[in-house]
């Protein structure tokens, strides 16, 4: 596929350059000049940056925290009409204790009794933690999963308290699928997002906004509309916390945000750090932690998902 990209990048290059003999020979030279810069920015703009087959074993030897970075997503979190929302937080206090459910309130306040961003919208939100897993599921395909803890999902009726559309806790999350070529390169080929039990799937090229990591340090990562880059935005429903690949700000209505036309868009981003990661698979102490309780509903928790990553699909 490579390959024939580059073949296609030749044959526009020969196109572009007439070969007229009126042309005279500093002229050609400076347009053959001007096409090759163009071409070279074009593909450093466009081009997901693939890992060698030797630093991917390197990095599934170490604690794989380098491996999540290199295509982890950008979080993007919103507020419906100024009620709030809540953003991930830490699954168990500084005294070793599990951190306590949230009370859900009345529809629509879905940031009541939670942690929330804390600054004002249009800035990064505070840094939360990244429960990550990773595993080699074959010789030609590894899978990293990033985790989010919440500690409740959703509201209640003001009109009749014992109906509700949420449940203490929320465990959220999203799959990268690395996958070797015949050249021995690895390559990102899909985004998984969690959703309502289930997953959407994404073929990477069709991510609808992406960046590269230079972007990453820029306000919401750059411009949106850029696609087959090395990082993905996600963006969190502001009541439920389904993840999704675009924004939807026109529904509003209480039962659109139990469907795929749920409130989400970017006043709050986070691009996290190294020291954000994790590791909250079956063998890790934070793991052993999380699987020793009882979550309700929200049942999807890291150790769970760390077991039965190479098998999650949309």
């Amino acid at each position: 596929m490579y390959k024939s990209c580059c073949a296609r990048k030749r044959s526009r290059l020969s196109c572009v350059v007439p070969r007229a003999p009126f042309i005279q020979s500093k002229m050609r030279a400076f347009l053959i000049q001007q096409v090759l810069a163009a071409g070279f920015l074009a593909a450093t703009a466009t081009a997901v940056t693939p890992v060698s087959d030797a630093d991917m074993t390197e990095m599934l030897k170490n604690n794989g925290i380098r491996l999540a970075m290199k295509a982890q997503p950008m979080f993007f979190f919103s507020q419906m009409n100024r009620y709030g929302t809540c953003i991930p937080t830490v699954v168990r206090s500084t005294k070793g204790q599990r951190t306590p459910p949230s009370n859900l309130c009345n529809w629509p306040d879905a940031g009541c009794e939670c942690r929330n961003p804390g600054v004002k919208v249009g800035h990064p939100s505070p840094s939360f933690p990244i429960y990550f897993s990773f595993k080699k599921c074959s010789a030609t395909s590894v899978r990293v999963a990033y985790n989010l803890f919440w500690t409740k999902d959703g509201w209640k009726e003001p009109k009749s308290p014992l109906i509700h559309f949420g449940h203490p806790y929320d465990w959220e999350r999203a799959i990268v699928v690395w996958e070797k070529d015949k050249c021995g390169q690895w390559w990102p080929k899909e985004l998984l997002l969690s959703q309502h039990g289930g997953y959407g799937q994404l073929e990477w090229a069709k991510i609808h906004n992406t960046f590269n990591e230079e972007d990453g340090s820029k306000p919401r990562g750059g411009a949106n509309g850029r696609t087959n880059l090395d990082h993905p935005k996600v963006y969190i429903e502001s009541f439920k916390h389904a993840m999704r690949d675009t924004k939807e700000t026109d529904h509003q209505g209480e039962f659109d945000q139990i469907s795929e036309d749920a409130y989400r868009s970017d006043d709050w981003w986070y691009y996290p750090k190294t020291n954000d990661y994790v590791l909250a698979d079956e063998s890790s102490e934070v793991g052993k932690f999380i699987a020793r309780y009882d979550w309700g509903e929200a049942d999807s928790t890291p150790p769970l998902v760390a077991k039965r990553l190479c098998d999650e699909s949309g």
